[in-house]
């Protein structure tokens, strides 16, 4: 009998424990032990990438590492993608690109493809084309030619940075913040007093928040405003 030594791995955020022998490859207990046949065994000698997972924030060969060599490790693999923050309980944006830009066709190497792009957004969310390419230059694919598969990792990146500012813009409107409308003079002076926006002419302009009409008692440089119908020292209103 083979000795076996017990693990635990922490796989698309489930903690499992299981006995492996000290021989047994990674990508076998994933597909094995685990039941997660999405990723794939290609060459099995760390040529082709199809068997790429991601290991504690890094891309792995995971026909090139033994399963006890991860012991205690965190490891994501194309099943765990839709679970993710950023997937909104979909398709991830991965995922996505590579349907709306084609980045398969037989999809043997797309797991792989996948777990590569996606350790590179993560440590590069705005990766140039060489870097896309060299990024994924541990994993082959026999139909695409990989033009697609760069776009694929581009339209992505886009998505995650389009859905990360539409954060920041809630998260500003939910703190109460006010727009200020840029006013089409640079020099003109803009009174945003008391969270008020005004326009070029100092008027407030129309932002959802109650706005008193900035006063002004008529005299240049002094209150800096339009005319009103109130006195101030120094000058009468017109």
């Amino acid at each position: 009998m083979n000795p076996t030594r017990e693990i635990t791995l922490t796989v698309n955020g489930t903690e499992h424990t299981i006995d492996v022998e000290p021989r047994e490859l990674l990508v076998h207990a994933i597909r094995e032990d685990l039941d997660l046949t999405g990723t794939h065994i290609g060459c099995d000698t760390g040529n082709c990438g199809a068997c790429t997972v991601v290991v504690d924030g890094e891309p792995i060969k995971s026909c090139l590492m033994f399963a006890t060599q991860a012991d205690g490790s965190d490891l994501l693999t194309v099943e765990g993608m839709e679970d993710l923050p950023e997937a909104d309980g979909d398709l991830h944006p991965l995922q996505e690109g590579f349907r709306e830009e084609h980045g398969l066709q037989c999809g043997y190497c797309t797991p792989g493809m996948l777990m590569s792009g996606k350790a590179l957004l993560d440590s590069n969310p705005d990766p140039s084309e060489q870097e896309i390419r060299e990024a994924i230059s541990g994993n082959l694919c026999r139909c695409t030619g990989y033009q697609n598969i760069v776009r694929s990792v581009e339209y992505a990146a886009d998505r995650l940075a389009g859905d990360a500012e539409g954060e920041t813009e809630e998260v500003a409107a939910a703190d109460g913040g006010v727009t200020v409308e840029p006013p089409a003079d640079a020099d003109a002076p803009v009174d945003t007093d008391g969270g008020v926006a005004v326009d070029d002419d100092g008027v407030p302009v129309e932002t959802g928040v109650a706005a008193e009409r900035p006063f002004s008692c008529g005299v240049e440089n002094c209150c800096g405003g339009p005319t009103t119908d109130r006195d101030h020292e120094g000058g009468d209103a017109e």
